[in-house]
């Protein structure tokens, strides 16, 4: 008997998938057991905090049982977008996909933000630009990108692309950073237009070509309601981001792309033994110390990211900047909202390891601007006077995240706060990450006597925040 072509179906995957989307994708799973029986199918969902991380795992997964085709799936789309209860002939897609038997390939969605246009592009002068609905064949066309919501791709091609597939989101989103590198090795990337799956907007309702102007519409007036917390948050980093490139005395995009570059990550160990081994108590400080000026170049990037920006919009909009207080930012790095909230006239105590880059950028930044009557390194406020306590990006980077959260609670006054964006972090797959149990720091809080106000401030209980203003839920987009 004849070996079936398998096909590797990976979804990277964040814990608030729809109800639409899941019981879609049931459908859809049974359809392929049911009509698709040329192919051996098979699934691997990764959980999704940095999405690189775990697009990489799925080309793992799909050479480890030796696929010839992979498909990458996002987890908020709709397949049979008419909703119909049996099995659809539209979650037949993946065959005629397969049938082009071409290296890279995709149907038509549409973006859920304003421009609500389809997620495929055209390259232009080094430059990519969104094709418009009137470029698109209704068949199959050769393409720049291939949005990386639902790709097919042949496998054959990552064993001439170099590793990691996937990196960082600094530049280039995951699906430009694939198709890129693909065609540069020669390989070409398609999109066949007569094939469209749906968006999900929110819990409750499908973007597609047929209401996409009604949600831009929608999305328009939402990106308006933020754009002053937009605003706030883009200052922020532009203004931090002149003044690091200063600090590490580069000059383009590029300089600082390949700073970022001489980042040991640690899923990838390059020889040193401080590097890409089990980060512990006795080496996680020297092998911080050890990166240098990558460290700091690698921590912009970040900040830029969309969950980065998110998160500190929704900081800003927590603690008030206009109503000086007294804050503690923990594991701070090169902390450009900490510094913010410095420069707008709250006394911050910053706390991270002494001798990295990022911190000592920090205590740059600080004597630059002339604020070292209020910024204090390496000591925490008097118990009972500090209004908040941040843990941004850093709760999962401690192994003494324990007696940290108990400093920060004796050094809270009655009314104070922590805030974190532990518990919608989703990365466990970093080595960097070194404590990720989220129950446990649940478990923790409750017995100091702190509940969550939201998912992402925490308050003793039975107290109102008198000092800062907590209208917004960190897990919606607020830029």
């Amino acid at each position: 008997m004849a070996m079936k072509d398998k096909v590797f179906i990976g979804i990277p995957c964040y814990e608030s998938v729809s109800h639409q989307t899941l019981e879609d994708y049931m459908r859809f799973a049974y359809y392929l057991g049911r009509r698709e029986t040329d192919y051996d199918f098979y699934l691997g969902v990764k959980s999704k905090s940095e999405q690189f991380r775990a697009r990489n795992g799925i080309v793992d997964g799909a050479q480890t049982v030796n696929a010839k085709w992979l498909l990458m799936l996002d987890d908020d789309h709709i397949i049979d977008t008419e909703g119909e209860s049996g099995p659809s002939d539209k979650y037949g897609f993946v065959g005629k996909l397969i049938e082009h038997n071409v290296d890279i390939v995709g149907p038509i969605y549409y973006q859920r933000g304003a421009g609500a246009m389809p997620v495929v592009m055209k390259e232009i002068a080094g430059a990519y630009h969104f094709l418009q609905d009137s470029e698109l064949t209704n068949g199959l066309q050769e393409v720049a990108v291939q949005g990386g919501g639902c790709m097919l791709i042949r496998m054959a091609l990552f064993d001439k692309i170099k590793q990691p597939y996937f990196a960082p989101e600094f530049k280039y989103g995951t699906d430009i950073q694939l198709c890129r590198a693909a065609r540069e090795k020669g390989f070409k990337v398609y999109t066949d237009s007569s094939i469209e799956i749906g968006h999900v907007y929110d819990r409750r309702a499908i973007v597609t070509s047929k209401n996409k102007n009604a949600y831009k519409e929608l999305a328009e007036e939402t990106e308006t309601a933020n754009m002053v917390a937009g605003w706030h948050i883009s200052s922020v980093l532009e203004v931090y981001k002149a003044d690091m490139m200063k600090y590490l005395d580069v000059h383009s995009e590029k300089e600082l792309a390949d700073l970022r570059e001489d980042y040991p990550n640690p899923d990838w160990p390059d020889g040193n033994p401080e590097h890409g081994t089990t980060i512990n108590e006795q080496n996680y400080e020297g092998y911080y110390r050890s990166i240098g000026k990558p460290q700091l170049a690698r921590q912009m990037g970040f900040h830029y990211t969309d969950d980065s920006k998110m998160f500190g919009s929704f900081i800003l909009t927590t603690i008030q900047p206009s109503n000086p207080g007294i804050g503690v930012d923990v594991g701070c790095g090169s902390a450009p909202i900490g510094f913010d909230l410095l420069r707008r006239g709250h006394e911050m105590y910053f706390n991270d390891i002494e001798g990295t880059a990022a911190y000592d950028a920090l205590k740059w930044r600080v004597k630059r601007y002339d604020l070292e009557k209020t910024a204090h390194f390496q000591e925490w406020p008097k118990d009972g006077t500090a209004n908040y306590v941040m843990f941004v990006d850093a709760l999962e980077h401690m192994h003494n995240w324990r007696e940290m959260i108990d400093k920060a609670t004796k050094a809270l006054t009655m009314y104070g706060f922590i805030l974190t964006n532990f518990l919608i972090m989703h990365d466990l797959e970093n080595r960097e990450h070194v404590f990720v149990d989220k129950g446990e720091f649940m478990k923790h809080m409750l017995d100091l006597g702190f509940m969550p106000i939201n998912g992402a401030v925490f308050q003793k209980q039975g107290k109102g925040i008198k000092d800062a203003i907590v209208t917004q839920d960190p897990t919606k987009d607020a830029v």
